[in-house]
């Protein structure tokens, strides 16, 4: 590796060339703190290459493996594998003594995760998880709530997510499918408002009747949630395989302060948040963005490999948002 200055971009390498590694492509090839260098995919070179590689990075080097990056000037990797890939891609960029910033969850099992957690801080490298939903507007609408106190402290969240998502074939195979591949967002995102952490609670995964996953398609949860604002119960209620309504990606929220109620739903002025007292409710903002909000993580992941900072969402952060995730293995129990 050979580390750039702040005044020249980053060069990145694109691990893994599916739909998410599309949109993520786009993202680095437009941002002007990152340069993208190379395509890493298993399935380059093949009939089953995804059909946007030779039609938008065609021009780029294109290998199926970090090994074929050998030679080039990369100070770091983005992986979008698929998650159960994430441990064997991020460990070889890391050897590779590259930086990395991995898509949710960045790994599988909560052993994994600290191995990859150990091998960064060996490297001295560092390794970021990308939960945008961090990044929506409406998270920050959140936090300053949460932080001035205006409408007194928190005293519990609920939250509840509801879709019947066919899955991709990797993820029919995986243990707790719910909890890895979509609740992962929630459980950081009520991390992330309120600085917390789950130090106790308990976990039930299910499975619907005709769910398509090998474990954990649907999800009951109660968190002990303890942060600098207090402690709080966090009720969560998830299924990958429901006939309910379909709720948005960042799921409907309930939370309780000591004078008012906020809601993240949808109302008269469209998803958002929502300052509730009775039947009289105050539009306080979107919550999502325009787009996934891809470029704010990787930025903030430039910027903190050359401050030497640790990223909010660094690995080691991102253990928390693992032991939720895998909480039927923690917490509770699987069924």
């Amino acid at each position: 590796m050979s580390e750039t200055s702040n005044g020249t971009p980053m060069r990145i390498a694109l691990v893994g060339a599916g739909g998410l590694g599309r949109g993520w492509a786009r993202v680095i090839s437009n941002l002007p703190q990152a340069d993208l260098v190379a395509i890493v995919d298993p399935l380059i070179g093949s009939e089953r290459q995804a059909e946007w590689v030779a039609t938008e990075v065609g021009h780029l080097p294109l290998v199926t493996s970090l090994e074929g990056t050998a030679g080039m000037e990369v100070d770091a990797a983005v992986v979008t594998a698929f998650s159960i890939a994430h441990h064997a891609a991020v460990s070889a960029a890391l050897e590779r003594g590259l930086h990395v910033l991995v898509e949710k969850p960045f790994a599988v099992t909560m052993a994994e995760a600290e191995e990859l957690v150990d091998l960064a801080k060996r490297k001295r490298l560092t390794l970021m998880v990308s939960q945008n939903y961090r990044y929506f507007p409406g998270a920050k609408i959140l936090r300053e709530i949460v932080a001035d106190e205006r409408y007194g402290k928190i005293a519990s969240v609920f939250c509840e997510f509801n879709l019947d998502w066919p899955g991709k074939p990797y993820q029919h195979g995986m243990q707790h499918a719910m909890g890895l591949e979509m609740a992962v967002h929630h459980f950081d995102m009520c991390r992330a408002f309120f600085d917390a952490e789950a130090v106790g609670g308990y976990v039930s995964e299910w499975q619907p009747a005709d769910s398509q996953y090998a474990g954990g398609g649907a999800i009951e949860a109660l968190f002990d949630m303890e942060g600098p604002k207090g402690t709080f119960p966090f009720t969560y209620s998830g299924n990958l395989v429901s006939k309910a309504p379909r709720t948005p990606w960042p799921g409907q929220w309930r939370f309780e302060f000591d004078r008012k109620t906020i809601l993240l739903d949808t109302f008269e002025d469209g998803y958002g948040l929502y300052a509730s007292q009775v039947d009289e409710r105050e539009w306080l903002g979107r919550y999502d963005g325009d787009d996934m909000s891809f470029n704010l993580p990787l930025a903030h992941f430039i910027d903190s490999i050359r401050t030497g900072k640790e990223p909010w969402s660094s690995g080691r952060d991102n253990l928390g948002t693992m032991r939720m995730a895998l909480g039927a293995e923690i917490f509770g129990k699987a069924r």
